[in-house]
């Protein structure tokens, strides 16, 4: 792969742009593209780690997204020095870092709502309940994979291709360097393996091939691509926001307590005796939290970026197969971090209860709705009752005769993977009528 192919500004669904203020960059525009749609806006109310938290200090998804911009766009210019110093690249540093910033900005844009437990209730209730078994039956055998496996990854793309300005050929008509960055699994679920992950819905495959093609991405096989670099980059800001904060979010919460956190993230400064004499000036413990998270963030950005500097060359031929935070010097006590957020923050009694009851709501949505969708199959029609629930639904998401049952079926996950909790758990009381008793 080529630098001066993989920052190209060719937009999907547009064949040439129609910008007039030269003042902006193609990619500044994709930045505020995302800033200003609703599938961003709405991580506001979506879950991080804690779904429906009483506290307004911990994260939320739009809170985690920008936290994530932010270190993104530092490894974006840092990296894109390194490379204008090395190659002599017509670019200026901002604009790999606005890359970067853009595509961690908008790397959540997919995820349903309660967080990961979302994207399990989803997956589960067509693999455990009848009206979702039989849909994926009906359903052809690869595109049905699209469902067992939901992936708020492959989501993501289909919102900034398809359900953002739907109006429009390619959606949000993003740059081809932007949604390549994006995309952390390029490939469709036939690859998804143990661990579940792919990047691409059938429905997207075409349009992600003339991302590819305009790039010069290597195709590895069939409806696979090897990563875009700056894809490394994206997946190490997120890594390194996803532990580190929901570490200092679970020590807010008492779930962590101050020597833990703080031992563990002066392991990764290796005890840098200026930082301890500055936490030791200090006098309150949540100020010594805040300064060791941010300079912690600040070390592993840099140990992220020269990972990526020494491994450019495999990570330009497809080659490179771990992620950059695995690499770097401090990779065991980094990964420390996450296995004490799995055994004491992700697996709290808060976190576990609220994901218990997301099942409960997202099923109970789901079943609503997917019975629409099996009548419009096996009857051709709907009922009354159906006819009545399907105003329910918004336009773009309403099952209809001719669309068939992978679009349709493909509705109704949209719909629902684009609910934010409260409006989650309103649609569950209005459906369930529990919002008729509280009149």
């Amino acid at each position: 792969m080529k630098w001066n192919k993989l920052l190209g500004k060719q937009r999907i669904g547009k064949d040439k742009s129609d910008a007039i203020d030269h003042d902006r960059s193609e990619f500044q525009r994709d930045f505020d593209r995302i800033i200003f749609s609703s599938a961003f806006r709405r991580l506001q109310d979506k879950t991080q780690v804690f779904p429906l938290s009483r506290s307004d200090y911990v994260r939320t998804r739009l809170t985690h997204s920008l936290e994530t911009s932010s270190v993104g766009r530092s490894l974006g210019y840092m990296v894109g020095s390194r490379l204008i110093e090395r190659h002599g690249l017509d670019l200026m540093p901002a604009e790999p870092a606005t890359v970067v910033a853009t595509a961690c900005l908008m790397h959540d844009i997919g995820n349903p709502p309660f967080g990961h437990s979302g994207e399990d209730a989803i997956r589960d209730w067509f693999e455990s309940t009848e009206t979702g078994r039989n849909l994926c039956t009906w359903i052809g055998k690869k595109k049905r994979e699209d469902f067992r496996l939901f992936e708020g990854n492959a989501q993501g793309l289909r919102n900034v291709l398809a359900l953002q300005r739907a109006g429009n050929p390619g959606g949000m008509q993003l740059t081809c360097a932007t949604l390549s960055a994006f995309t952390k699994y390029p490939f469709t679920s036939d690859y998804a393996g143990k661990k579940k992950k792919f990047g691409i819905f059938r429905s997207e495959v075409d349009s992600y091939s003339e991302v590819a093609e305009h790039l010069g991405l290597i195709k590895l096989d069939e409806n696979k691509w090897a990563r875009h670099p700056f894809a490394y980059l994206v997946e190490a800001a997120d890594d390194i926001c996803y532990h580190v904060v929901d570490m200092e979010d679970g020590y807010s919460l008492g779930l962590i307590s101050f020597e833990n956190i703080r031992d563990m993230l002066m392991d990764i400064l290796s005890g840098d005796s200026a930082v301890l004499a500055r936490i030791n000036a200090m006098d309150e413990n949540k100020e010594k939290v805040e300064y060791l998270r941010a300079m912690a963030i600040n070390a592993l950005v840099t140990s992220s970026c020269e990972v990526f500097i020494d491994n450019e060359e495999s990570i330009l031929t497809g080659k490179f197969e771990s992620s950059l935070t695995e690499e770097i010097e401090k990779a065991a006590e980094f990964s420390l971090l996450k296995k004490v957020a799995v055994e004491k923050v992700y697996n709290s009694t808060e976190v576990i209860d609220t994901e218990a009851a997301a099942y409960e709501v997202l099923w109970k949505i789901l079943e609503f709705f997917g019975q629409i969708v099996c009548e419009l199959h096996t009857e051709e029609k709907l009922s009354t009752k159906s006819r009545k629930s399907v105003k329910l639904l918004p336009d773009l998401y309403k099952p209809t005769e001719g669309a068939g049952i992978y679009k349709n079926t493909q509705r109704i996950v949209d719909y629902v993977s684009g609910m934010t909790d409260a409006f989650a758990v309103r649609t569950f009381n209005k459906i369930s009528g529990i919002s008729l008793l509280r009149r």
